[in-house]
């Protein structure tokens, strides 16, 4: 049961997936693949500036979904072609491909500041729809770390722009973007009520590419929100019918694992694994590798329940070999997952143990990108807030300055108004001042409460994979590999707890740079343990939570504790050792 719901999961994955790939933005739509040898054979032979930019961006764009960075690459060289030929335009869609190639790599920061880059170039331009191009890329940027408010206040923005110029076509999409948006945040009623006017609008002007995409939406919210899988079969169909209409292979394609992996819910398999081959096909044939490793999870969960074991490793494998070429975390993880299901199941020890290894490093790049997504969401609102504050600061000097002015030329009579007024806009920019420094300390605060959440998680994380370790060990008939097994568990305790405490040591100092001083100055007999320990009361962390950080058992911290209360010469009430250590 765990791995099947571990592919339920990665059913979900692939439709938000696909969700995300349709917001990009509607430059970056594809309608299949050519092959572009003929592109860059062209490339070579034309000396024209202005005709090498447009090359680069053809084949940008070409590669945008099959290769994101790659695709990046080419836009790059598009935009520095056009700036040295003065290609304003060519310059300003080098960008837009840029920034929609740097949300598919999940570089966030890298993405709003190109979207603003776009924003500000195509005003200069007069380009009203690559203005919005570009608001589009940081909306999904934003989206993309949780931020939602800024995402849906440029959306609706771009709302207003379209609306003004009657653009139908891209007034539907954005109202599909923000149907998504709120799909993200679980709104579902919502994102039914934006998608549903965005299908409208699609149908109205006959964008049939509009149309799949929000029949998929659609799909996406029955089988998620409500598990109306008849219903999400029904919107699958429909666009699929629509994609084939417009021969877009690259739609149909990803149609085709959704409603396989539907079938696979609904207890279909024979129809489920016709969807699935058929998807393999298509995406043979348009040379997409990112969604052949989709269809080939697909087919390798499917034939791990059918008990064809030698199948399911087939595909798996190459799905990881695909993860592995282009970097794709979440496949590498799912992939080495399903290997090393097979391989238990086959009782091949030694490979089982071998991709474990593999899904462990994966599963931790993605918690480090998950991480590093928290940690940029909080800075990006820090930053706002500092922003905010310094654009107070700089009013008041401005109205100070102005007040000086008007004050100096007044006469004599006015000298006592004047200091008063000046008294209190010293008050003002001090208490603003202070403010700002609050500010300062309190996203520290929040950025090693982030920090404890995260190692709560990663010890958690740890500890299923030790368990799984020392499941492994006793399943073991070989004492030779037995011993290397109990080995390495000992090792990733060891390190692990090392590592956990360095980086919440270094947090905490920068909070509490002289807490350390103090406490060793009055109690200098204090042992690195007792030390440790101190730490995490100063933040006022319980028994439980100091017990699942760093892997010791409650009785063992109750101990810990009296001793230190013994020490400070502190009664045995519990909350007197915490506002003891709280005053330090």
């Amino acid at each position: 049961m765990p791995l099947m719901n571990g592919m339920k999961k990665a059913g979900l994955i692939c439709i938000l997936f696909f969700l995300m790939n349709l917001l990009c933005l509607p430059f970056a739509k594809g309608q299949g693949y050519e092959r572009i040898d003929s592109l860059q054979r062209m490339l070579q032979l034309t000396h024209d500036k202005k005709a090498k930019a447009r090359l680069f961006l053809i084949i940008s764009k070409k590669e945008e979904l099959r290769d994101p960075e790659k695709s990046l690459n080419y836009a790059r060289m598009a935009r520095q072609v056009a700036q040295n030929c003065d290609f304003d335009s060519a310059e300003v869609r080098a960008m837009i491909l840029m920034g929609g190639n740097l949300n598919r790599l999940n570089l966030i920061k890298e993405a709003i500041e190109i979207g603003g880059e776009v924003v500000e170039k195509a005003s200069e331009q007069g380009m009203q729809l690559e203005v919005a191009d570009g608001r589009t890329i940081m909306a999904v940027a934003y989206a993309q770390v949780g931020d939602f408010d800024n995402s849906s206040k440029l959306y609706f923005e771009n709302l207003k722009l379209y609306e003004n110029l009657n653009e139908k076509r891209l007034l539907g999409s954005t109202l599909g973007n923000i149907g998504a948006d709120f799909f993200s945040q679980q709104s579902y009623e919502k994102a039914l009520e934006y998608i549903n006017k965005a299908l409208s609008i699609a149908i109205e002007v006959n964008n049939l590419p509009l149309v799949t995409d929000q029949y998929n939406n659609l799909a996406a919210i029955y089988q998620v929100r409500y598990y109306d899988l008849p219903k999400a079969l029904h919107f699958y169909f429909e666009a699929l019918k629509v994609a084939r209409k417009i021969n877009d292979f690259q739609q149909q394609g990803l149609n085709m694992i959704n409603i396989g992996r539907v079938y696979q819910e609904m207890k279909n398999p024979d129809s489920a694994l016709y969807y699935m081959k058929h998807s393999l096909v298509i995406f043979e044939k348009v040379n997409n590798p990112v969604n052949m490793a989709d269809s080939y999870l697909a087919l390798s969960e499917f034939h791990f329940r059918k008990s064809d074991f030698a199948l399911s490793k087939d595909f798996a494998f190459r799905a990881l070999g695909i993860g592995e070429k282009y970097q794709m975390l979440q496949t590498i993880s799912m992939a080495s997952d399903l290997l090393q299901k097979n391989f238990i199941v086959l009782n091949d020890s030694a490979n089982a143990l071998k991709y474990i290894v593999v899904q462990i490093r994966a599963n931790d790049s993605l918690y480090a990108l998950q991480s590093q997504k928290a940690l940029f969401r909080a800075e990006l609102q820090y930053n706002q807030e500092k922003a905010t504050k310094e654009q107070k600061l700089k009013q008041q000097r401005y109205y100070f300055l102005l007040g000086f002015v008007i004050l100096g030329l007044l006469s004599g009579l006015f000298i006592v108004i004047l200091f008063n007024s000046r008294q209190k806009i010293r008050i003002k920019n001090t208490i603003l001042e202070k403010e700002k420094a609050e500010a300062d300390l309190k996203f520290k605060s929040k950025e090693l409460s982030i920090n404890i959440l995260a190692l709560l998680k990663k010890n958690e994380l740890i500890a299923e994979i030790r368990q799984k370790f020392t499941d492994l060990e006793k399943a073991l008939p070989n004492n030779d590999v037995k011993e290397v097994v109990t080995k390495f568990n000992h090792e990733i305790k060891m390190s692990s707890d090392d590592r956990l405490w360095q980086e919440f040591s270094i947090r905490f100092k920068e909070i509490n740079s002289e807490f350390y001083d103090k406490l060793l100055n009055k109690f200098p007999d204090l042992t690195q343990s007792e030390l440790k320990l101190c730490a995490y009361l100063r933040l006022n962390m319980t028994t439980k939570e100091i017990a699942d950080l760093t892997g010791q058992s409650t009785e063992t911290l109750g101990k810990a504790r009296y001793r230190l209360r013994k020490k400070f010469a502190l009664t045995n009430s519990e909350s007197n050792l915490v506002m003891f250590l709280s005053q330090l």
